[in-house]
């Protein structure tokens, strides 16, 4: 575990660093994009479920809903996991899978946020 903890502190420190404070802040700022854009970073990391939080804690200009969605989604769907869907069923099932997982987490995540703010 303690190598995917040190390569997602890495990039979000390398995102944090280089993507203007202004972009993030616009960003979190939208909250459908905000919680599309975290899902679309824990997708594309590829983290193990359990570094996540760490990552997904270090982003503070989104909120809550937003780190939630990072939290969901990137177990559910990775790129890791998205060789293993495509090379195990077909892949019209990775795309249904990918629609539902996406418009759920997506959908409860903006209940969150309408709830608790």
């Amino acid at each position: 575990m303690a190598r995917f903890l040190i390569v997602g502190a890495f990039i979000a420190a390398t995102i944090q660093t280089f993507v203007p404070a202004s972009i993030a802040n616009h960003l979190s700022s939208l909250p459908v994009l905000s919680l599309l854009a975290m899902m679309a970073l824990a997708f594309f990391l590829s983290l193990c479920s359990e570094s996540d939080a760490f990552v997904a804690a270090s982003f503070t200009a989104f909120g809550p809903s937003a780190q939630l969605a990072f939290l969901v989604f990137g177990p559910m769907i990775d790129l890791k996991l998205g060789a293993l869907y495509v090379g195990t069923y077909s892949k019209g099932f990775f795309r249904t899978v990918l629609i539902v997982v996406t418009a759920v987490t997506l959908v409860a995540c903006l209940w969150v946020q309408v709830i608790w703010g």
